[in-house]
């Protein structure tokens, strides 16, 4: 197993619980309802099993931190304690938390968007799908489909691997208003357009994959993972204009191409045709989650582990 630069960089960040970071110019009622939100106890003991998991894997702006070296047994037990955690942080708590978002910040979302805001639904949005296929295993080798997949990825390289863990956060906009008196770290948000240059929400499946790499019980998995969580919650202003989560089209599309029809089951094959959410029929805009639960660095320490066990 090969080390991934700059892993280490990512220490720690955004999960330090007196960085509340709520966007500045947004609609008094969007305001009100993220500053709760940011004091949110539910959420913070949901997420707290997964962000001591990720911890090691977690963002940072420490450019010049060393680079760490992550042995396959420290992967496989960080992999192990996320996916034991769904228990702490079902699905129940996080479906009305994502109504209740869109509620109060629907002109943020949709009309009048808001990138800070945006990034913030897309976060919590995808906090449950993407454990789901992080936590998902190949049906006949029993590993973990992160390993699987990201081996069979063009960008599974030693060397593009280093620069999408360096690449994944960016330093949160000075157009967000720092609440807390002092901070005691810089908080980092996920960087878009790495996320969508190489999909690694779903653990960097591509569309242009060959048939070997793309039609899999992974792939399978992973999508499942999405359109099912889709189907019962829809992504309220639409995939197409998600940050984070838009490059699922194309990959449904590309998938129902190059596997078939039949690929997916046929459950999971009509939500997506059905739903405006998976097939980005609907326009408007979403993403990202406060700091102070850290689902942020939730997410992007996720994606760190995701990129360790594939080397």
């Amino acid at each position: 197993m090969k080390s991934i630069a700059a892993a280490s960089l990512f220490a720690s960040v955004v999960l330090a619980q007196s960085a509340s970071l709520i966007p500045s110019g947004i609609s008094s009622q969007c305001s009100t309802f993220l500053t709760q939100f940011n004091q949110d106890t539910n959420l913070t003991s949901c997420t707290s099993a997964i962000i001591s998991a990720t911890s090691a894997f977690a963002p940072s702006t420490n450019a010049s931190a060393a680079a760490a070296n992550f042995s396959s047994s420290a992967i496989e037990s960080a992999l192990n304690s996320v996916c034991e955690s769904s228990a702490s942080c079902p699905e129940t708590l996080i479906r009305p938390k994502l109504a209740d978002f869109y509620n109060a910040c629907t002109d943020e979302l949709s009309t009048s968007p808001n990138q800070d805001v945006i990034r913030m639904y897309d976060v919590l949005y995808a906090l449950t799908p993407f454990r789901n296929a992080i936590c998902s295993k190949d049906d006949s080798t029993n590993r973990y489909c992160v390993s699987e997949i990201a081996s069979n990825s063009t960008a599974s390289s030693s060397g593009v691997l280093s620069t999408i863990v360096q690449d994944v956060a960016v330093p949160v906009s000075s157009a967000v208003s720092r609440r807390a008196t002092v901070q005691s770290v810089v908080s980092v948000a996920p960087n878009a357009a790495t996320f969508a240059k190489y999909n690694l929400l779903f653990l960097m499946l591509q569309p242009n994959m060959s048939s070997a790499s793309l039609c899999t019980s992974c792939t399978r998995s992973v999508l499942t993972s999405y359109i099912s969580f889709e189907s019962d919650t829809p992504y309220a202003p639409g995939l197409s204009s998600s940050t984070l989560l838009s490059g699922q089209s194309s990959l449904y599309q590309a998938v129902q191409t190059t596997c078939g029809s039949s690929f997916l089951s046929g459950a999971v094959a009509a939500a997506a045709g059905l739903s405006g959410g998976v097939t980005g029929q609907i326009a408007s805009g979403a993403s990202n989650l406060k700091a102070n639960t850290g689902v942020a660095g939730v997410l992007m320490g996720a994606v760190v582990l995701a990129l360790s066990a594939s080397l």
